[in-house]
């Protein structure tokens, strides 16, 4: 222990604060209270500091047996006097309140405080703790808070209806998990929870048995948890079929934690238990922990919505199975897809440039180009057409889950260096199809309305477009990084209609309705709802981004901020549009620029939708966000390096045939 400031006077706070509870009656909890601010570092002190007050604590304790006794008969009076009950079982857990109801709760709570009730233990556990108590707490050594339990002797303290807190908690905690294994939501993914017999239910009775006294042991309570556990995953593996929502995740995951928290809790209540006291120091860092959560949205908003993440990564990588493409002849069929993608965006930039010259209100101009953009985009998706930028935010999802089942750093760059290049060959070809098809329709389009006599825009507008397009005179790359979020907000929007439509059941809601039969006929309908059964997401995403580009310029413009969209494919329809403009006579300069601007804008693109999918599905699949930041730089890396490593694509077994 380093030697304490000449001007702390710390230890002998902490000694005269120990000396008073040995002399005041046990029930008085602010000197527990003044303890604890003690071992904390006051605001100027490093978070060290606290592990030097804790080797003080720990040297009194040592020293003089009294005050051992004293701050152990302080600590038993504050949990036999407090209700502790709903701090051992819903600290830390997620809330039984709807996700909205809890959402606003917290919400209001951040404006105006909830009352405190001192009579909880919960309550007085707030008003003590601060947020800086967390970084101490980490600061400090777990050996040395075990040191405390053992100087304490608070093993005999723990023993089933003695306090009585550790009973009732663990009975409330059966009954919440065996009413919790029968949730609707659970019954309908797993049927076979309510068909047999369940084990929440018998959980909470062999529970009951064990504090009763009527069990030796607690093997079987440890049997019907791993049961539970095994139920819980199935359902989790069903869902990944059935969809998921934010009920049930909120049940599954609040089921989980209960089983967590009871399985602490029988631990210390177990006489069998040989490590009582690490896991009473982990149970309580963990409660101290849960302090600073209470009230937290941002907590809520992650621990909630972190699976349902994980669900709709899931789908979304699903799709992105279709956009990689392996051999020659996938290699073409991508080209060739994403060249018919490129001949309807040279008619959506056409139409876009002929809806602004009409000069209509703000408004109207905004929604019209929208529908234009969003109609589009699902016309090119209905016909199995590609839009190159597109591929990385569905790709990202499937390449993160494959990645984190890798545990190799080796096998984990070998898989990096083979999926990086697959997806530059895929890019590449769509992009080709994409860029050179909407500049050569443009230009095509641009030389008929000339021969018929009729131009496809000014040159104030071709000029304005080139301008739009230039690489570093304008915010074009700023533009196009707007663009990218867009992108990547679209992958999510597709990956979770495809959970909501697998989960609700759409398309056999669709096929009970009776109004489209008669119009249609039956048998027409049916064939409509199952050409659409695995569409839905992709729809839904291509509406999305077409509103998104409609309407991101227009906020912009009518909130004076510096906001609006640069794609690369219809950067190239405007530049063949601005060049036949100009009847093929720009400066040899404004091409180039055009041109480095075109493939600068394609590159944010898809650097920023493919980084912030990337992440997303590696935050979903649990992994730290020191890893996924390093894979994200791994796998960004591995693919920037990838044309350097240019592989012929191996011909596929059918195409050698």
């Amino acid at each position: 222990m380093s030697a304490p400031a000449p001007d702390d006077h710390t230890p002998s706070f902490i000694e005269q604060t120990l000396a008073r509870m040995a002399e005041a009656p046990p029930a008085d909890s602010t000197l527990l209270a003044r303890l604890w601010f003690h071992l904390r570092p006051h605001a100027n002190q490093p978070l060290e500091v606290a592990h030097d007050n804790l080797q003080t604590l720990i040297a009194l304790l040592e020293q003089k047996p009294v005050y051992a006794a004293a701050l152990r008969d302080h600590l038993v009076a504050l949990v036999t006097g407090k209700k502790a009950t709903r701090l051992l079982t819903e600290a830390g857990l997620l809330p039984y309140r709807a996700f909205g109801a809890e959402l606003r709760r917290r919400i209001a709570y951040k404006l105006l405080p909830p009352e405190l009730d001192p009579s909880r233990l919960r309550d007085w556990l707030d008003v003590l703790v601060i947020p800086r108590d967390h970084e101490w707490l980490r600061a400090t050594n777990a050996a040395d808070w075990v040191r405390v339990c053992d100087l304490l002797e608070l093993r005999q303290l723990f023993r089933r209806g003695e306090p009585g807190v550790l009973t009732n908690a663990i009975s409330s905690l059966s009954h919440r998990i065996a009413a919790g294994g029968l949730d609707a939501e659970l019954l309908r993914i797993d049927p076979a929870l309510e068909e047999y017999d369940s084990p929440f239910l018998a959980l909470h009775h062999e529970v009951d048995t064990w504090l009763l006294g009527e069990a030796e042991d607690t093997r079987q309570i440890d049997v019907l948890l791993e049961q539970c556990a095994d139920a819980l995953d199935r359902v989790r593996r069903r869902s990944a079929e059935l969809g998921t929502s934010i009920e049930l995740t909120l049940q599954s995951t609040r089921l989980a934690q209960q089983m967590t928290r009871m399985r602490s809790l029988i631990a210390l209540a177990d006489p069998a238990t040989e490590d009582l006291h690490p896991r009473l120091v982990r149970l309580f860092l963990e409660l101290i922990e849960a302090s600073n959560e209470r009230y937290s949205v941002s907590g809520l908003v992650r621990d909630t919505t972190g699976r349902l993440a994980r669900q709709i990564s899931q789908f979304a990588s699903q799709t992105g199975e279709h956009y990689l493409a392996e051999g020659w002849a996938a290699l073409k069929k991508m080209f060739w897809a994403a060249a018919g993608g490129g001949v309807i965006v040279a008619g959506m930039a056409l139409l876009k440039a002929q809806l602004a010259g009409m000069h209509l209100a703000p408004l109207q101009e905004a929604l019209l180009v929208s529908l234009n953009y969003a109609l589009g985009f699902v016309l090119i998706y209905l016909l199995n057409l590609t839009i190159a930028t597109k591929q990385p935010a569905m790709t990202a999802s499937l390449f993160a889950r494959t990645l984190t089942e890798v545990r190799s750093q080796s096998a984990q760059q070998r898989l990096l260096d083979e999926f990086a290049g697959k997806v530059w060959r895929s890019q590449a070809a769509a992009i080709a199809g994409n860029m050179l098809f909407a500049f050569a329709t443009a230009a095509l389009v641009a030389l008929a309305l000339a021969a018929a006599g009729h131009t496809a825009i000014g040159t104030d507008k071709a000029a304005q477009m080139l301008a739009e397009i230039a690489p570093f005179s304008s915010a074009a790359l700023f533009y196009a990084a707007v663009a990218g979020v867009g992108l990547f907000l679209a992958g999510i929007v597709s990956g979770y209609y495809d959970n909501q439509c697998v989960y609700h059941a759409i398309p056999a809601r669709l096929h009970r309705l009776t109004l489209p039969q008669r119009l249609l006929g039956g048998r027409l309908w049916r064939a409509i709802v199952e050409t659409l059964r695995h569409r839905w997401g992709g729809i839904a995403g291509n509406l999305f981004f077409g509103f998104y580009l409609g309407l991101v310029g227009a906020f912009g413009y009518l909130a004076g901020l510096p906001l609006d969209i640069r794609h690369i494919a219809f950067s190239a329809a405007n530049f063949g549009y601005a060049w036949q403009a100009f009847d093929w006579q720009l400066p040899a300069s404004v091409v180039a620029a055009s041109i480095t601007g075109i493939g600068l804008i394609g590159f944010v693109n898809l650097t920023v939708s493919f980084s912030l999918a990337f992440y997303l599905a590696l935050r979903a699949t649990r992994s730290s966000r020191r890893d996924s930041g390093h894979l994200l730089w791994r796998g960004l890396a591995a693919i920037l390096m990838a044309p350097f490593r240019w592989k012929r694509p191996q011909q596929s077994p059918r195409s050698a045939a």
